[in-house]
């Protein structure tokens, strides 16, 4: 491992986190293979992050998960207005 240039050793790792990724979620699809995709994603976020959050962050990143929509977007709230919004950008 002390050959490989940090370049390799960083590729290295993140072909390692890419297939982390994908172990938990056949996991949670095989699991529940009826499961929604709404419900697959705060699947993954238990198991993945929910020791990383408060409570009350917790609460709200499994609503910004909820809110996720069919077609790849984030529906979003305004933190001023507190008016309800959507992203134009695609989100995986």
């Amino acid at each position: 491992m002390q050959q490989k240039t940090e370049s390799e050793r960083f590729f290295m790792g993140a072909s390692m986190f890419d297939m982390a990724k994908l172990v938990t979620k056949a996991s949670i699809l095989e699991d529940n293979p009826d499961i929604s995709p709404a419900e697959a994603r705060i699947e993954f976020f238990y198991r993945w992050y929910w020791e990383d959050f408060d409570t009350s962050n917790r609460e709200k990143i499994l609503e910004a998960l909820r809110l996720k929509d069919t077609r790849g977007r984030f529906s979003c709230v305004n933190r001023d207005t507190g008016e309800p919004s959507e992203t134009t950008e695609k989100v995986r």
